[in-house]
């Protein structure tokens, strides 16, 4: 059940000075701030969350099937979950709109791109792009809870099967030019280029 709550009287709030349009705005904007700013963390925690579910599905598959076998179940299932996401770049791709597809992927990011910072780092040309993201809260929270650098890295490129899900179910090749996890990358950086 959505949450509601009730404004405080007009007449209990107001000093002699003060109008209630100029109270109702002041209001609004503080209550505004403060839900987004609680938006944001909650959808934070949602998304580090889900890196711990990462990291616990491929300890127990791990320890039942192997790690190669458990990467593989992983990747797979979560490529799936791409080829869903990529359905809102397919217009933009049968364009050949490679701006349009960085557009999309610029402003679709999560809390008006907050989380993962997306940006374009090569305007299209040629029939390629390349995007990059300079923050990533699934590879902080798998740093935070101690994982060493070769497990963050090895989570990070089974989280990266849903980009590679997403881009080449829209019909583009993806390459990932730099991943934030490996040595001495400061960012994703992921060219697509159209086919044909």
């Amino acid at each position: 059940m959505p949450h509601s709550r009730k404004a405080a009287p007009l007449h209990a709030t107001l000093s002699a000075d003060e109008t209630p349009e100029v109270l109702m705005d002041d209001d609004i904007m503080r209550a505004t701030d403060a839900e987004v700013a609680t938006a944001r963390a909650e959808t934070r925690s949602a998304f580090e969350n889900r890196a711990l579910m990462y990291a616990a599905m491929l300890d127990t598959l791990e320890a039942e099937l192997g790690l190669e076998r458990a990467t593989e179940l992983m990747k797979g299932a979560i490529y799936q979950r791409g080829i869903e996401v990529g359905r809102r770049y397919a217009d933009a791709v049968a364009a050949g709109d490679l701006s349009g597809v960085a557009d999309l992927f610029v402003s679709g990011s999560p809390c008006e791109g907050g989380l993962f910072e997306p940006s374009v780092a090569e305007e299209p040309r040629d029939g390629r792009v390349v995007l990059q993201m300079t923050a990533c809260p699934l590879v902080d929270a798998w740093r935070d809870a101690g994982y060493p650098p070769e497990r963050v890295d090895l989570l990070c490129e089974i989280a990266a099967a849903v980009d590679y899900g997403t881009f080449e179910g829209a019909g583009l090749d993806l390459e990932f030019l730099e991943r934030l996890p490996s040595e001495g990358c400061r960012s994703c950086r992921l060219e697509l280029k159209l086919r044909g």
